[in-house]
Parts: C-alpha cells; structure tokens; sequence
C-alpha cells in the first residue's frame, strides 16, 4: 500500500512542473525574461482595451437608461 502511495507522490511531484511549464503565466514570465519591457507593452495594450470596453459600456448604460426612462414615461402615461 505505502509503495502506491509513493508512486502517486512521485507521479504528481513530477507533473507539477509540467504543469507550471504549461500555464500562461510561466510563458509570460519567459517572455519577461527574454524581451524587455514586454510586461509593460502588455499592460498598456490591456489598458487601452479595458479603456475601450469601459466607453462601450457606458455607452450601453446611457441606451438602456434612456430605455428605461421612456418605458417609464409610457406607463405613467397609460396608468392616468
């Protein structure tokens, strides 16, 4: 039993760094390590593309408020 037990020890000892090696995170870091300043080119792009989906949302909002206050304006009117 203690031999199977060490086997899957062993087994998940070994798969964990191949694990890492296969995550996102260990490609950026490579990345990182390889090519400067790749983290702050990343986070700029990442801002500007937060930037842009913020406007779009706002946009979305600002739609559905002006929806919302017309239906509003619909049912008070059909209420009197």
């Amino acid at each position: 039993m203690q031999k199977k037990a060490k086997r899957r020890q062993a087994s998940r000892r070994f798969e964990s760094p191949n694990q890492l090696r296969e995550s996102p995170d260990y490609e950026l870091c490579q990345l990182s390590g390889q090519k400067s300043g790749v983290l702050d080119d990343l986070a700029s792009e990442r801002a500007r593309l937060l930037d842009q989906e913020s406007a779009e949302l706002e946009k979305q909002a600002e739609r559905l408020a002006a929806e919302i206050k017309e239906l509003n304006g619909q049912s008070a009117a059909g209420i009197s």
